[in-house]
C-alpha cells in the first residue's frame, strides 16, 4: 500500500568533489528551484519575483546561499530536503486550501522533526512546486526545503547529521506521516483513514509517484 507522505533528505558538503557538489552545486539547485517549476516550465527571471517561504534563511538564492556559508559545518553546507504528500489523498482537499495545507505540513515537519532530534529550529527556506505523477496524471504539490548545516545553541551553533543507519530516516518518514495525517483529520475528517488504514506501510520512494 502507497504512503501517506514520502520525504527525503540530502546534502551538499562545502567542498565541491563532482558535478552538482559543494558550494556550485548548492548555486544551482537554489536558482533551479527559484526559477523552475518543473521540467518544461521555466519561470521568469525576475530578480524580484518571490518565491521562497522565507523563515529566517532568506526570499532569494544568493541570500540563502550566503546564510548556507554562514551556518555551515565542517562537513555540511545545506541540507536539502522534499516533503511530498501523496497525491490521491490531496485530491480529496478542497483545491482552495491545498497549497496552504502542504506548506504548513512543511513547516510541521521541520519544527517536530528538530525538536524529536534535540535541536532548536534552524533557520531554513522552502518553495512549493507542482508536477504531475506518471500513472494517473495527477496534480501534485511538493516542497524542495533548503536548511543549514547547523542548528541554532546558546552561543553556538551545533552540526547536524542526518544518519540513515541511526534511525534519523524512519523517524524523518514517522514523523511527516504523523503531521500529514493529523492536517488531513483536521481538513477533511477520518474518511479518508478507509484508503490507508495503516498510514506508515512500507518506504516508498519518490521515483513511485514522479517520471523519470
Amino acid at each position: 500500500m502507497s504512503a501517506i507522505v514520502v520525504v527525503d533528505f540530502a546534502y551538499k558538503g562545502p567542498k565541491r568533489t563532482g558535478y552538482g557538489t559543494g558550494r556550485k552545486g548548492l548555486q544551482y539547485l537554489l536558482k533551479y528551484l527559484q526559477y523552475r517549476d518543473n521540467r518544461n516550465n521555466h519561470l521568469a527571471t525576475d530578480r524580484h519575483y518571490e518565491r521562497w517561504n522565507d523563515r529566517g534563511l532568506g526570499k532569494h538564492h544568493s541570500e540563502i546561499l550566503g546564510h548556507c556559508d554562514d551556518l555551515k559545518s565542517e562537513h555540511v553546507l545545506a541540507w536539502t530536503w522534499v516533503v511530498s504528500p501523496a497525491p490521491d489523498l490531496m485530491q480529496l482537499v478542497p483545491e482552495t486550501q491545498q497549497r496552504a495545507l502542504v506548506c504548513q505540513l512543511t513547516e510541521r515537519v521541520v519544527e517536530d522533526y528538530y525538536a524529536e532530534r534535540g535541536f532548536c529550529i534552524p533557520e531554513y527556506a522552502y518553495v512549493l512546486h507542482e508536477r504531475q505523477t506518471h500513472d494517473d496524471q495527477l496534480n501534485h504539490l511538493h516542497t524542495h526545503v533548503i536548511l543549514p548545516g547547523t542548528a541554532p545553541e546558546i552561543g553556538e551553533c551545533l552540526p547536524v547529521y542526518n544518519n540513515k543507519e541511526r534511525g534519523h530516516d524512519a523517524l524523518f518518514r514517522e514523523v511527516a506521516s504523523r503531521q500529514f495525517a493529523e492536517l488531513l483529520d483536521e481538513t477533511i475528517g477520518l474518511d479518508w483513514r478507509d484508503q490507508r488504514p495503516d498510514p506508515q506501510p512500507e518506504r516508498n520512494s519518490l521515483a513511485d509517484w514522479f517520471p523519470r
